[in-house]
């Protein structure tokens, strides 16, 4: 399958900048303070981008699954990235939405993901939809400096996750994005931002 791209990213952009600030196991994130976030513009947001939003090129993989870009009224930009899954498979990584990035991870660094997320559809007798925020390396050992789960519910939220890479992640052998073949659901993601945190200066 092609690349999707939401190709209204600039507005995106545009639009969060008028916001005032105020094979992997995952942790649960509903309605958790720390994952769920007021809004906020990547303006904001401290450190280095490892990867350029307004060209990030998602490759949406696997099989029994339905990827397209759609308008969404609620996310900056008013568009999103929907995937169905139609199926749900036997790992969770056996569907993703993925993406490279830039700039290589070295050992310590400190890699927050901010993104927005809803749920389209929700399986039956389920409250939420289940994703898994991952960054981390597609060739063996296939280790991970994020992975995290995520409930998402029908309404558009800003979310943030975060990790401290163990060791040195090549950008040639790595990549960002959703694992998403939790249960059958439809998952909208709208912005996505990678971020490299400044290092915490001892006190």
């Amino acid at each position: 399958m092609k690349n999707l791209k939401i190709v209204s990213m600039p507005k995106a952009l545009a639009l969060l900048a008028m916001v005032a600030a105020p094979t992997f196991a995952g942790s649960s994130a509903a309605a958790d303070p720390a994952v769920e976030i007021t809004p906020v513009s990547p303006y904001q947001i401290a450190g280095d981008l490892l990867h350029t939003p307004s060209n990030i090129k998602w490759e949406p993989y696997g099989k029994n699954k339905r990827a397209k870009v759609v308008e969404s009224e609620g996310v900056p930009g008013g568009q999103a990235i929907q995937i169905e899954v139609k199926r749900k498979p036997r790992d969770p990584w056996d569907i993703r939405m993925k993406a490279e990035f830039d700039q290589d991870i070295s050992s310590g660094d400190n890699i927050e993901l901010y993104f927005w997320l809803r749920a389209e559809s929700i399986q039956k007798g389920k409250e939420t939809g289940k994703v898994e925020a991952v960054i981390g390396r597609n060739v063996k050992p296939h280790d991970t400096v994020i992975v995290h789960e995520i409930l998402p519910t029908t309404e558009w939220k800003m979310y943030k996750v975060s990790g401290t890479a163990g060791t040195e992640f090549p950008s040639s052998e790595s990549d960002m994005g959703f694992n998403i073949g939790l249960m059958k659901q439809t998952i909208e993601f709208g912005p996505f931002y990678a971020i490299k945190a400044p290092a915490e200066t001892p006190e």
